[in-house]
C-alpha cells in the first residue's frame, strides 16, 4: 500500500523522482485529467463523448493506452444535472459495483436485454455534484448492449458485448476511476508532471498543518465558497477552531491518493487514517479544489466509513468463464 506519512518523506521522494524522469516523458501526451493514480499496474478509464470511444489507460512506468473501445452515451448532449434528461454526466466518478447480463434480467427482465452482457455502476452523483451542483439522477452504468454495437443510452455509456468483457479484464472494483468528459484534452505528460508536483505538495502541507493543529494555516486552505451538507465557510471555521481549540494530539496518514481533474475542478481521493486520544477511524476523504487568485482551495469535501467493493457473485462467475475461455 502507498503511504504519505506524517514526516512528508514521500511528497519530498517523489517531486525528486518525477523531475529526474521528466525527460522520459517528453513527447508523452495522457488526457489532462489524468493528474496522479501513478501505482503499478494501476488502471484509468476515461470517456470521450464527442469521439464515442472509451480508453483505459495503464500506468507501468509512466501513462499508456492500453484499450480503445467505441462506444455511445446519452441521446442528449450535454452533462446530466437532472433525472431523465437522458444526459451523460461529466466528472470524475469510480467503478464500485458490477452486476452480469443474466442477473440484471432476473431483476428488470426483458428491459435489461438493452445492457448485454454485464454492466458497472458508475458512481454519479458524487459528493460535489450533490453538494455544489445540485444535481440529482441515477442508475448511470457502463454496460453492453442488446446486439452488434452499442445504440444512444438514456445517459449511461455503453460498448459492445466483446468490449465490456475486455473492459471486465482491467477494472478493479473501488479502485478504478472513470474521467467522463464532452471532449477530452490531452497534455504533455512533463506539462502535467509539473501540476501533479503542485498539487501533493499542497496536500502533504494541508494534511501536516491539520496534524500539527495549525489552525489558521489549515483553515487557509479553505475558499471562501466551501460547502458541505452540513457546514459553509463561516461555520466550518467555528467549528474547527473549536475542535482544535482542544489542542488533540493527532496522526493523519494518507494512504492510495489520487488526484483526477475535470471541469477545473480536482477530485483528490484518498484512505484516511485518523489516530488520536479520542477518535481512531479509517475511511475514504474526498476534495474537491479549484484554482483561485490566492492558490488552490478546498471548495468541499466528504469523508465516508472504508468499504470492500465486491461485484456480484454471477458477475464473479462470468468473469472467471470469460477469463478461462480467453486462456
Amino acid at each position: 500500500m502507498n503511504v504519505l506519512s506524517s514526516s512528508g518523506k514521500l511528497i519530498i521522494f517523489l517531486a525528486v523522482l518525477f523531475l529526474s524522469i521528466f525527460s522520459l516523458h517528453a513527447g508523452e501526451l495522457r488526457p489532462s485529467g489524468l493528474i496522479f493514480n501513478d501505482y503499478h499496474g494501476s488502471t484509468v478509464v476515461v470517456v470521450d463523448k464527442s469521439a464515442c470511444r472509451l480508453m483505459v489507460y495503464k500506468f507501468q512506468e509512466s501513462w499508456k493506452m492500453d484499450q480503445v473501445f467505441p462506444c455511445t452515451t446519452g441521446k442528449v448532449e450535454g452533462d446530466k444535472f437532472r433525472e431523465g434528461d437522458f444526459k451523460t454526466p461529466i466528472g470524475i466518478y469510480w467503478l464500485n459495483q458490477a452486476w452480469a447480463g443474466w442477473e440484471l434480467a432476473q431483476y428488470y427482465g426483458n428491459e435489461a436485454n438493452v445492457y448485454g452482457t454485464g454492466a458497472f455502476e458508475v458512481s454519479y452523483p458524487n459528493y460535489y455534484d450533490q453538494v455544489v451542483e445540485r444535481k440529482d439522477g441515477n442508475g448511470i452504468w457502463i454496460h453492453g448492449t442488446i446486439k452488434g454495437n452499442p445504440i444512444p443510452t438514456r445517459g449511461c455509456v455503453s460498448v459492445s458485448n466483446n468490449n465490456f468483457l475486455e473492459l471486465t479484464r482491467s477494472v478493479e472494483l473501488g479502485d478504478t476511476p472513470v474521467i467522463i468528459e464532452e471532449k477530452v484534452t490531452f497534455s504533455p505528460s512533463e506539462e502535467i508532471d509539473r501540476e501533479q508536483q503542485i498539487l501533493l505538495g499542497t496536500i502533504e502541507s494541508w494534511r501536516r498543518a491539520w496534524e500539527e493543529n495549525v489552525t489558521e494555516n489549515y483553515l487557509s486552505y479553505y475558499s471562501d465558497n466551501f460547502l458541505t451538507e452540513k457546514w459553509n465557510a463561516s461555520t466550518w471555521r467555528e467549528h474547527k477552531l473549536n475542535v482544535n481549540s482542544q489542542n488533540e494530539r493527532r496522526r493523519i496518514l494518507i494512504n492510495d491518493l489520487s488526484v483526477l481533474k475535470s471541469k477545473n475542478i480536482y477530485h483528490i481521493r484518498f484512505v484516511q487514517t485518523y489516530t488520536s486520544s479520542t477518535l481512531n477511524d479509517v475511511g475514504f476523504k474526498h476534495l474537491f479544489l479549484v484554482k483561485e487568485q490566492d492558490g488552490l482551495k478546498i471548495v468541499s469535501e466528504n469523508w465516508t466509513p472504508l468499504k470492500q467493493f465486491l461485484a456480484s457473485p454471477a458477475f464473479q462467475y462470468a468473469y472467471k468463464e470469460a477469463a478461462q475461455n480467453s486462456m
